[in-house]
């Protein structure tokens, strides 16, 4: 039956496969990243598009059928948030252009735009964005849950930098918001997450000048010199500038296995000297901590960031995050005897010089940040091992609980319980955001929070 409802959309879009065709599996798991959800769940349909106007000719096929919509751009969502049982999963990831206007230090970019090539063709231009670590995540995802991404302790929250979103309403009206036209759309795209009532399609972003270069340095230790390295490293990030960012990861290290503390700071700055200078505070350990290998440090490109950051794809994935206010050492030492089940799985406990809260945007859904983010990810492949890794998520989210402060939506698990979102805005922001959802999509056609 649905196979023959989905026949009258097909000539308005690129592509719908609904359930039950021979590829709809293969797709359904094609646009998931997390492994472990990818066949969880079951849509009706998945609909590809390549522009805002089959956006808003599925919304309203949707409307008038009785489906739910849930936009995904890139798909890298922890959760899996975008893939909901029943409705239309509406993938936007054609939807990829980019528009640069280097003279006004603009660009108008497609939601599926992925965060490596953006800054590449940025780049070319002498021109930069805050994006995200991961080279596979896509602007779509990560702006409309606020964005935490390279050079943020410089530029700001992602969402910060960003002066208005193209959005196909549950009416299927496609609109501009910014802060002078549908100014509470415009509110609630920066930061509601997967709570989101519209369907993003192009951001308009403010763009930055190229950093000249920047400078990482990075060092290993074993997990057990954690209390020798505790107040060192709280010292030197409270020594460094504001734009330092510092990086205190915990996994199996890669030439040993045993498990480790993985310190990675870097900055970016005018010259490779200003670069450095940035993360001075860092380069002399105690030496009682017990090395794995020669620290590193090298200037690199703004562009080349992203091998710092690898995260493993195709895997089954557990994930959970924490704002903090507490120093960096304090977070540590409540973590660091925690080792994972998986070699792949790491908690990354990451801060800005002078233990600094990034910038969110002065009126804005995203209103719940901190000093210092911690992130826990399980990942691992096989389907057996689903509950070792998760248990041992929840028992560093556990540890984590005296030092807590909220939650950002974008990697917090939502789906454990109701409340969970409640962690993620100030109480004013969740009641406005529930406001607005009832006032824009009173049928509920778009997907509700996970």
């Amino acid at each position: 039956m649905a196979r023959d409802t989905f026949k009258a959309l097909e000539p308005l879009v690129a592509r719908a496969i609904s359930a039950g065709e021979a590829e709809f599996d293969g797709e359904r798991d094609r646009v998931t990243w997390n492994k472990r959800l990818a066949l969880s769940r079951a849509p009706d349909a998945v609909v590809a598009v390549h522009s805002a106007e089959e956006v808003a000719a599925t919304i309203r096929f949707a409307a008038a059928n009785g489906f739910k919509v849930s936009p995904r751009g890139g798909g890298h969502n922890y959760q899996a948030s975008a893939l909901r049982d029943g409705g239309i999963l509406l993938n936007l990831g054609a939807l990829n252009t980019v528009e640069i206007d280097r003279g006004a230090l603009t660009a108008r970019v497609g939601v599926g735009i992925q965060g490596h090539p953006l800054s590449e063709q940025l780049a070319a231009a002498g021109l930069a964005f805050p994006v995200g670590h991961c080279v596979d995540v896509a602007l779509s995802g990560y702006l409309i849950n606020g964005g935490f991404g390279w050079n943020s302790g410089e530029w700001g929250a992602a969402c910060a930098n960003v002066e208005a979103i193209e959005m196909v309403t549950a009416a299927g009206e496609i609109v501009l918001a910014s802060a002078d036209r549908h100014a509470e759309l415009f509110w609630a795209a920066r930061g509601a997450g997967p709570g989101f009532f519209a369907a993003a399609t192009a951001f308009h972003l403010k763009l930055h000048p190229l950093p000249a270069t920047a400078y990482a340095w990075r060092a290993a230790f074993a997990a057990s010199s954690a209390p020798a390295l505790a107040d060192w490293l709280t010292a030197a990030t409270a020594a460094a500038p504001a734009g330092t960012e510092v990086g205190c990861f915990l996994f199996a290290h890669w030439d040993t296995g045993e498990h480790a503390i993985v310190l990675r700071v870097s900055a970016c700055g005018d010259s490779e000297a200003e670069a450095r200078d940035k993360v001075a505070p860092f380069v002399s350990p105690p030496p009682v901590a017990r090395k794995i290998g020669d620290a590193k440090g090298e200037a690199l490109p703004f562009t080349e960031l992203f091998k710092l950051s690898p995260m493993p794809s195709g895997k089954r994935v557990a994930a959970d995050h924490a704002w903090s206010d507490a120093a960096v050492g304090d977070l540590l030492m409540a973590v660091h005897d925690l080792p994972a089940p998986s070699a792949d799985s790491t908690v990354d406990i990451v801060a800005f010089g002078g233990h600094t809260p990034v910038a969110v945007p002065r009126d804005a859904a995203l209103t719940v940040s901190g000093g210092t983010g911690v992130g826990i990810y399980g990942l691992w492949d096989d389907p057996a091992d689903d509950e070792v890794n998760r248990a041992w998520v929840r028992r560093v989210d556990e540890a984590l609980a005296p030092y807590r402060t909220g939650r950002y939506v974008g990697e917090a698990d939502l789906t454990l319980e109701p409340g969970r979102r409640a962690e993620c805005f100030t109480p004013d922001a969740l009641a406005r955001l529930d406001a607005l959802r009832r006032r824009y999509d009173p049928d509920g056609l778009f997907a509700v929070w996970p």
